[in-house]
């Protein structure tokens, strides 16, 4: 009886134990997935990361450089480019990205491509690639164009199904409000997703809006200009009837200029005020001289500085359009001595100027076109020889935008500006004239930087 006793009591133990360690067993986390997501091409950052943001909280993130190792180590060392959208070419690549991704343990990968295509149109032409060796269940492009909400709901609708397909199902409710305990008993952990391994950031990307576009001159946060002039000034006079009304000109005397925008709510949703900002610029001429006469050469100053505000909209399709109004202080001084300066034409120009400036991209590169109404609002020196002068004024400008690298571009841009005056001479008058055209061209060579 002792003895089947001892034997009982052993399998009652046996068998509390095994009951007790059974639910921890059936409890057993299922095994996670992840999927890994590369974009090549201009604005990748921003595009991979939109793509994150519609990734689904149970589906995890494969890290970027593991990823890049894995691509390395399966072949593929150069960016895929255009021929990941040439289904005739493609095959190799494509195969060395599933290579990668089964190497990084990756369920899936999403590979994208930035460029432009045929029809001159930013897109992404993004593929879904899994170990299964047929028909990609994504191989689309997304346009560029338009805000940034509307790229992250035409990504949504590309790229959703799939993801939604591969992703594991939610936790328990349970389950799920022991993964949040520890987060505070405001409970905030809610606002969060992660991203890359666990990482957390704000669902709503920093509550900005999140439709700015770094780099992009339709959105960009502030912009500055450096570069080198060659201006020109022709002076003449209309209907002349005394001797003391000499014409001037002078073209190619270099000049260095640097301008800048600032947009300080670009960031935000803020009708109308995401696009104001302020504008500002500065040019001198370097070294010039004016020759009055058979004399030696005379001291000249040319300076420019324009203060103003801008509304920027943006078209689509990168184009932009700007609504400017500001000021403009323009001096040409000639250091003339006393018995020539009444002859010479000095202007301290005071102005108002108000316009339109357009951004309109073709192929790889961007025009640039604009035109301003100016009105001085005093005129200097020469126009106070005249009886009843009225001055009045125009501009224009036109140029060309190339791309070198992220944020940087390089520039050649023609301004011209023209000033038209009439008087109204009195019998007596030391100088006679019906009116003058005051002129300014400059061809300027710049770089440029927008963020």
């Amino acid at each position: 009886m002792s003895l089947c006793g001892r034997i009982l009591l052993g399998l009652s133990a046996v068998t509390a134990a095994t009951f007790a360690l059974t639910p921890a067993a059936l409890a057993a986390p299922k095994a996670s997935k992840s999927i890994a997501v590369r974009i090549e091409g201009p604005s990748a950052d921003d595009i991979r990361e939109d793509i994150l943001a519609i990734v689904p909280e149970t589906l995890g993130v494969v890290d970027p450089d593991a990823f890049s190792k894995s691509l390395k180590g399966a072949g593929q060392t150069k960016p895929v480019g255009d021929t990941l959208v040439s289904k005739a070419q493609r095959k190799k690549a494509i195969d060395r990205i599933r290579k990668a991704g089964k190497a990084a343990k990756a369920e899936g990968v999403i590979y994208g491509v930035s460029r432009t295509n045929k029809k001159k149109k930013k897109e992404v032409h993004l593929v879904y690639v899994d170990e299964n060796a047929g028909d990609l269940a994504v191989d689309s492009a997304v346009p560029l164009s338009g805000s940034r909400d509307d790229r992250k709901r035409a990504l949504e609708e590309l790229l959703g199904p799939t993801l939604a397909q591969i992703a594991p199902p939610p936790a328990e409710e349970d389950e799920a409000k022991g993964d949040r305990e520890g987060e505070g008993e405001d409970g905030n952990g809610g606002d969060e997703e992660k991203v890359e391994g666990g990482e957390e950031r704000d669902a709503d990307e920093g509550g900005k809006g999140g439709e700015r576009e770094p780099h992009e001159a339709g959105s960009a946060l502030f912009s500055i200009e450096l570069g080198v002039e060659f201006v020109g000034r022709w002076f003449d006079y209309s209907d002349p009837r005394t001797q003391n009304l000499p014409p001037y000109s002078v073209f190619g005397q270099p000049a260095l200029s640097v301008s800048g925008e600032l947009y300080p709510l670009a960031s935000t949703d803020i009708a109308v005020l995401k696009g104001l900002g302020v504008t500002a610029g500065y040019a001198r001429a370097l070294g010039l001289n004016s020759a009055v006469g058979s004399g030696d050469p005379i001291s000249t100053t040319y300076e420019r500085i324009n203060l103003g505000l801008r509304e920027r909209l943006s078209l689509g399709e990168a184009s932009v359009l700007g609504i400017s109004a500001g000021l403009r202080f323009l001096t040409f001084e000639i250091d003339a001595p006393a018995d020539l300066a009444r002859t010479v034409p000095n202007v301290s120009y005071t102005l108002f100027r108000a316009g339109l400036d357009g951004r309109v991209p073709v192929g790889p590169i961007a025009l640039a076109l604009g035109a301003e109404y100016i009105l001085p609002l005093s005129s200097g020196p020469v126009y106070e020889r005249f009886t009843g002068a009225s001055v009045q004024g125009i501009g224009a400008l036109a140029g060309v935008m190339v791309p070198v690298a992220t944020g940087i571009e390089a520039r050649l841009m023609v301004e011209y500006a023209r000033f038209f005056s009439s008087f109204q001479p009195e019998q007596g008058d030391a100088y006679i004239a019906g009116g003058a055209i005051d002129q300014y061209l400059g061809l300027r060579l710049a770089g440029a930087y927008v963020y």
